[in-house]
């Protein structure tokens, strides 16, 4: 029983790391909407689809050193974790000066035209500057978060990602009581964004029993082979996440954006929560494939697909039932108004893509990169697609179809799966999953 219970200790802190953050918001949303008002909040909204930019190189970087640090645990390989991690922090620093630089670029030079049913362009250009840094600071956290979920120790990265979000959240509340303004909230962030990154320095050290960080290129070509195919992944992720808010907020304005952002972020618990749970699969399959011992996913897949059709059903079913209800109580009749008439379309969407959560987790520990990559970038483009015409034809209610699309195709991440579980099951040895690990031997 106590082993039984151990498993579950990872994707409980890991659960509890991504839900604290969103029930937080959810709690002072209605504050900060008093605070800022709707067009203020919209501002904030197209921070944070800017911010989410930075999942093109979290995907491949954080995948990256998740793999190396997992593969190197299994393999007993020595010093594989602080060569992964200065190679993820040269990459970390040079890949988010690039991009922070052309965010910073674009609202600059940009907001009067790409922008301009934001409103101010002053408020829009604020808004560059501040989550082009954002997502400079958000690159070098992520290498640390992923080092520590490499080696998993779920449980502290859960620890510090908990209480910085919370002191982000709590303190920000508190500026806005005295300085209701966009530029007070967006200095509280970047503040507790710098508090944080420091932090996980010293306890990445400290729970790796690493030596020192040296940002180094020197045997990066192991590294990078696995992560280029993540930063594909992550362009197709950001074409999921931001692209449809960029979409509203560039066609419809400020204020669609704020009814289209807390509609999501009611309905993306029904794929999140589960999500988060079932991340600790990937770098335990990692690890177990790479020690070399007998290891079999046919019952280990069973499992965790049926917990997830649980959750997420059970998720999904409460959203549409009782979400309108809450969102009135919530937000107020105004702005749930809007949001209640998208929030059934995007809960289907976002359950839909839950279905894909196990298979996701179980390709990234077998080093399936590759397929993942492929197929994410493609639900991306038509994702792209569906949102634009369907936006521009019938407005903010047609925003949804873009996650629905890239939620439907990415079910093709079942099939190398399904595959592998029937070589299993016939006792066929398995095609190799990738040509090497990064910084270990050939998996076969």
């Amino acid at each position: 029983m106590k082993r039984m219970l151990k498993n579950f200790v990872g994707p409980a802190w890991a659960i509890m790391e991504y839900g604290s953050y969103p029930l937080l918001l959810l709690i002072s949303t209605p504050w900060f909407l008093h605070q800022l008002g709707t067009d203020q909040y919209g501002h904030w909204m197209l921070l944070v689809a800017t911010v989410s930019f930075g999942g093109v190189l979290n995907s491949g970087t954080g995948a990256a050193t998740i793999k190396a640090v997992s593969a190197g645990i299994g393999g007993s390989i020595t010093g594989q974790s602080d060569r992964a991690i200065n190679t993820s922090l040269a990459i970390a620093i040079l890949g988010g000066g690039a991009l922070a630089l052309i965010v910073f670029c674009l609202f600059w030079f940009g907001a009067p035209v790409i922008l301009s049913r934001m409103g101010d362009p002053e408020l829009v250009r604020a808004t560059g500057i501040a989550a082009a840094v954002l997502i400079w600071i958000e690159q070098l956290d992520n290498v640390f978060s992923s080092a520590m979920k490499g080696a998993e120790h779920f449980k502290d990265a859960a620890r510090i990602e908990i209480a910085s979000k919370t002191t982000q959240i709590v303190v920000a509340a508190i500026v806005l009581y005295e300085f209701p303004s966009l530029e007070a909230l967006y200095w509280t962030l970047l503040t507790v964004a710098i508090l944080r990154l420091l932090a996980k320095i010293v306890i990445t050290k400290r729970l790796l029993t690493l030596t020192r960080f040296r940002p180094s290129f020197q045997g990066s070509s192991d590294v990078l082979h696995f992560a280029k195919w993540g930063w594909l992944q992550g362009v197709g992720g950001v074409m999921f996440g931001a692209v449809d808010r960029m979409l509203i907020g560039s066609m419809l304005g400020a204020s669609s954006l704020t009814y289209y952002a807390i509609a999501s972020q009611l309905a993306m618990q029904t794929h999140a929560v589960s999500a988060a749970g079932l991340s600790v699969i990937f770098p335990k399959v990692s690890r177990k494939l790479e020690s070399g011992g007998s290891f079999s996913l046919s019952s280990f897949t069973r499992i965790t697909t049926v917990g997830n059709l649980v959750l997420s059903t059970s998720l999904a079913v409460a959203m549409i039932l009782i979400g309108p209800a809450f969102l009135h109580f919530w937000v107020g009749p105004e702005s749930a108004g809007p949001a209640s008439l998208l929030l059934p379309w995007l809960v289907v969407a976002y359950w839909i893509l839950s279905l894909n959560s196990v298979s996701y987790y179980l390709l990234l520990g077998m080093g399936r990169i590759r397929f993942i990559s492929l197929t994410v970038i493609t639900s991306g483009i038509f994702a792209v697609i569906a949102a634009y015409f369907a936006i521009d034809n019938i407005g903010l209610i047609g925003a949804p179809a873009g996650r629905a699309a890239y939620a439907c195709i990415s079910l093709a991440l079942f099939i190398p799966v399904l595959q592998h579980l029937r070589n299993e099951r016939n006792e066929i040895p398995d095609i190799p999953t990738i040509n090497s690990v990064p910084g270990g031997e050939r998996i076969s």
